[in-house]
């Protein structure tokens, strides 16, 4: 033991002069890590030979640089304005970041778009960055919500079409975006041949990620006032709704719903209609959730299952979730957590988050839509149009009002333009239904009374004849607009237990048979809705003797109005 002992300190003492005198012949070649041996810092021989190695280069000649091939890639100059148009707004597009948004939407817009193709295809590569980059998909959601407002609005491409606003376009390409997206994960055979089992992994993951980035990317529109509430409910519908074929979704629509859902909940959920329509889908997910097929084997399989049962207990806790994954944030924010964690006694790993919440900046500001909505210009039928086409697009009663009232329009102009917002849904049986909700959207809001709207039907219903010879559903408005009176009269709407009686007078006021032909078309909407029992029982409350007294005191034509809505099935 001493012997060894010895020679393992011969052989210390061997090595530090070696070491020590320079020559370690087991030292590494630094020169293989790209570096030199340090040399003595007192006479500054780094910095010599620093200054050595620069003088050698400047005087000798340096190496050429290899010829470029023939396919070696070159910068040239644009072809086509798209093409200098898209070069422009992807190199921005490459910067952004939570800090500097607004700084990449004013650039963007300085581009100068000037025709809707352009505006599309800006649009277009927007939503391409965040479907590739999902992290960062608020951000870009942030930088559509400011470059809404600021594009102009374009005149249509033909005759007969609307004209191309920002949010059109918006709603326009996510269309065509959802569309496009595949049916299914699997391969093609063809497909599948020209790959080894690591790449055919890595496209169906690939294809997985796209459908989930464009679900969260679709919710953080919605939570932005970007996409309506319908926008979502078809998206739902067509992922995971009844088909004719009675087939089940696939494992992969469940769970892009599941992501849609957990995205929007809780500002979904805070609504009535939104409630009414979450339930709806939850109902759906555990349906499926439960769901087995003829050979016992359950629809879902287990992983796809949880993932259900997560998004309902969510909705249970209120949509309070844990946040374990960093989203992107502004330089601020990640200062205020540092500090926070800081000052914190114990370490938190996650975060507690409301899912879906909308952001505060939102709920602070009008949708952005808005800001394209036109000025005080005078209440005019291009101005009604307008209105129109924006409260069918968001269906924002409020923001409506807001606009009408904007113009302080006189009693004349008012039941004008009443009328003019139900000949617009004459001609078109889906805008029908929208011209009539507008109506009583502007009476719930008090930008007219009751009896103002009254008055304008019974000015609709005289222009009624002429408008049937271009547009022979136009009466489909009439039906409804007393439809939907008679439903809303049970509201408990302000202004709603006044609507209905004076529309029925004046439907009667055009005569005992142009009457009747109304009020069995508006029976006919009542029951297409499933609602008459809530009309009989408006009506049974009083608002069949309102809408009698408001007739006159013609005792025949009270009775003949009655035995109308009896026999329309509207009266018991």
């Amino acid at each position: 033991d001493r012997d060894r002992d010895r020679d393992r300190d011969r052989d210390r003492d061997r090595d530090r002069g070696n070491r020590e005198r320079g020559n370690d012949d087991n030292a590494p070649d630094r020169a293989m890590f790209g570096s030199h041996r340090p040399s003595d810092r007192q006479g500054g021989g780094r910095d010599r030979d620093r200054r050595d190695r620069r003088d050698r280069g400047a005087a000798g000649p340096r190496e050429a640089l290899p010829t470029a091939s023939a396919n070696a890639y070159k910068v040239g100059a644009a072809q086509s304005r798209d093409q200098e148009l898209r070069r422009q707004v992807q190199s921005h597009l490459n910067k952004i970041a939570p800090d500097n948004i607004a700084t990449i939407a004013q650039r963007i817009v300085d581009t100068k778009v000037t025709s809707s193709e352009e505006l599309e295809s800006v649009i277009g590569l927007i939503m391409k960055k965040a479907l590739t980059e999902p992290h960062y998909c608020e951000t870009y959601a942030d930088a559509v919500y400011q470059l809404c407002p600021r594009f102009p609005e374009f005149p249509p491409n033909g005759p007969g079409e609307q004209p191309q606003t920002f949010r059109r376009a918006l709603i326009n390409v996510v269309q065509e975006e959802f569309e496009s997206l595949p049916s299914t994960l699997s391969l093609s055979d063809s497909e599948r041949s020209t790959m080894d089992a690591e790449e055919v992994q890595h496209q169906l993951c690939r294809r997985k990620a796209l459908l989930l980035a464009n679900m969260k990317f679709i919710g953080n529109l919605y939570l932005r006032k970007l996409l309506s509430m319908k926008v979502v409910g078809y998206v739902v519908h067509d992922l995971i709704g009844l088909k004719d074929d009675g087939k089940y979704p696939q494992d992969h629509l469940v769970e892009c719903v599941c992501e849609l859902l957990e995205a929007i909940g809780h500002t979904l959920d805070a609504t009535k209609d939104g409630h009414m329509l979450m339930s709806q889908f939850v109902a759906r997910l555990v349906d499926l959730q439960r769901a087995a097929c003829t050979d016992g084997r359950p629809v879902l399989c287990r992983r796809v299952q949880f993932q259900v049962q997560d998004l309902v207990d969510l909705r249970k806790r209120g949509w309070v979730m844990k946040l374990f994954k960093e989203q992107a944030k502004t330089l601020a924010a990640v200062k205020r957590d540092a500090d926070k964690d800081a000052h914190s006694r114990q370490q938190c790993n996650f975060q507690l988050q409301a899912a879906g919440a909308r952001p505060a900046y939102v709920n602070a500001a009008p949708a952005p839509h808005q800001a394209e909505r036109p000025g005080a210009g005078g209440m005019d039928r291009p101005y009604v149009r307008r209105l129109h086409q924006y409260f069918s697009e968001d269906g924002d009663g409020t923001a409506l009002s807001s606009d009408w009232q904007r113009t302080r329009p006189t009693q004349q102009q008012t039941l004008a333009g009443v009328a003019w917002l139900l000949e617009e849904g004459a001609d078109d049986d889906r805008k029908a239904e929208t011209s009539a909700r507008a109506a009583l959207a502007l009476a719930d809001g008090t930008a007219i009374s009751a009896k103002d709207l009254a008055w304008a039907f019974a000015t609709f219903l005289g222009r009624l004849d002429d408008l049937l010879l271009d547009a022979p559903r136009a009466a489909g408005v009439a039906h409804q607009l007393l439809a939907l009176a008679l439903l809303h009269g049970d509201s408990g709407a302000p202004a709603a237990a006044d609507l209905a009686p004076g529309l029925l007078a004046a439907a009667w006021g055009c005569g005992v048979a142009t009457g009747e032909r109304l009020l069995r078309g508006a029976a006919d909407e009542v029951y297409r809705r499933g609602s008459q029992d809530v009309a009989r029982a408006y009506l049974r409350r009083g608002g069949f003797e309102a809408a009698a007294r408001e007739v006159g005191s013609d005792c025949s034509m009270s009775e003949q109005l009655e035995a109308v809505l009896r026999s329309a099935g509207l009266l018991e």
